[in-house]
């Protein structure tokens, strides 16, 4: 920390940002009941069960497909339940404002993969995860950490379409374990159970094992989410060009 703070604006500040660092990294995730991944942090997770800043490359169909963004909305709220968190942004993203255009070549970085503990090398069960620094209060709030109750941070996720770029490090991760695993797997293997959920970590309001839950068991600080299971397939098939998934 001395070091990545070295700079002289910044060094006032050092004790502030190691603590930040120090909370964030013990603050367990929460999430919905029976998620792998509830009672894990990110200091759980050595160097062989992370891969950090992971970059990828993937395709998408031609224009003459006709794939649009909105489409991604169908499918997710075709998939979604009625009480699920994202249901509302599912709508909203398969209205005719998103009519937008997919093709060509999409690229990215994920912040983290994790790797669970417990399963074979071969039947990982992985979790995706990003790191926010958004500052979602004020700073003359008196309760600072209510900006960071698990319904706010479902508000920040659909404000900066979060979880779009969530699907999109899904299907791609999904891509690439159909690709390295599929070959040593049975005719049909479907890398599905692979992907355990999505997590991100909005750093100012993870304030360690002391942080806050809400009556659900949603963790102040932290979008915890367990995507249906099907979404993966049938976003890769989207992105292949296949609109048969699509129902509207």
């Amino acid at each position: 920390m001395s070091e990545l703070a070295s700079a002289r604006f910044l060094q006032p500040h050092r004790d502030d940002f190691a603590t930040m660092l120090s909370d964030a990294l013990l603050t367990p995730f929460g999430g919905p009941s029976g998620a792998l991944f509830r009672d894990h942090r990110f200091a759980d997770f050595g160097p062989a069960d992370r891969l950090a800043e992971m970059d990828f490359e993937m395709s998408l169909p031609t224009l003459a497909a006709g794939v649009q963004a909105r489409h991604v909305g169908m499918v997710l709220a075709d998939v979604l339940h009625t009480g699920d968190p994202l249901a509302a942004y599912a709508e909203s993203l398969a209205g005719d404002d998103f009519d937008v255009p997919l093709a060509g070549l999409i690229n990215g970085s994920i912040d983290v993969v994790l790797r669970l503990p417990g399963f074979e090398k071969d039947d990982p069960r992985l979790l995706i995860a990003d790191y926010k620094t958004n500052r979602l209060h004020g700073r003359d709030d008196a309760t600072p950490m209510a900006a960071y109750a698990p319904q706010m941070l479902v508000t920040a996720m659909e404000g900066h379409h979060y979880p779009l770029q969530a699907l999109v490090y899904g299907t791609a991760i999904w891509r690439m374990l159909r690709w390295r695993l599929g070959p040593r797997k049975p005719a049909g293997w479907d890398p599905t159970e692979c992907i355990a959920g999505v997590v991100y970590g909005f750093l100012r309001g993870m304030k360690g094992p002391q942080t806050p839950i809400d009556a659900m068991g949603g963790r102040y600080g932290v979008f915890a989410w367990q995507p249906p299971p099907e979404i993966w397939r049938r976003l890769s098939d989207l992105f292949a060009g296949d609109l048969a998934g699509v129902n509207r």
